[in-house]
């Protein structure tokens, strides 16, 4: 089943103005990062980014569809999260927390991808690695 990309209506803080993902922090929150998107991706690349996304566990839920995905573009991590059950997902660049079986599975995308380099400095700039690698 293909996934769809659904931005909403009214979600612009993960919208950014240039044609590289931002992390930015929050106003409200100092602790709070907020990934940008560049202004570069379309709705298409988005669908297509989405399509190539790996599952993370879902953790204690036990949802049929998978809550949080994660993939690799050029270099930077996007996570995408459904709002609506697995109907549709919104993305953004991703900084935080990620298990080492994810990554790991990231890091080969980013190889497949030609982007490993950029692909490391995203994770040793961005990500915190945690959990037991499956």
């Amino acid at each position: 089943m293909d996934r769809c990309y659904d931005k909403g209506e009214r979600r612009h803080k993960h919208v950014g103005k240039g044609p590289t993902p931002v992390i930015a922090i929050s106003d409200e929150e100092p602790k709070k990062r907020i990934g940008k998107c560049p202004s570069t991706l379309s709705d298409s690349d988005k669908t297509r980014l989405l399509n190539e996304a790996i599952a993370a566990p879902n953790g204690d839920c036990e949802l049929p569809v998978p809550k949080k995905l994660y993939v690799v573009h050029e270099g930077a991590i996007y996570e995408a999260r459904t709002s609506d059950r697995g109907r549709t997902y919104h993305g953004y660049p991703y900084a935080g927390k990620l298990s080492k079986a994810v990554l790991a599975k990231l890091e080969a995308m980013a190889y497949e991808k030609s982007c490993v380099d950029s692909y490391r400095r995203w994770v040793n700039t961005y990500i915190e690695e945690h959990g037991a690698h499956r």
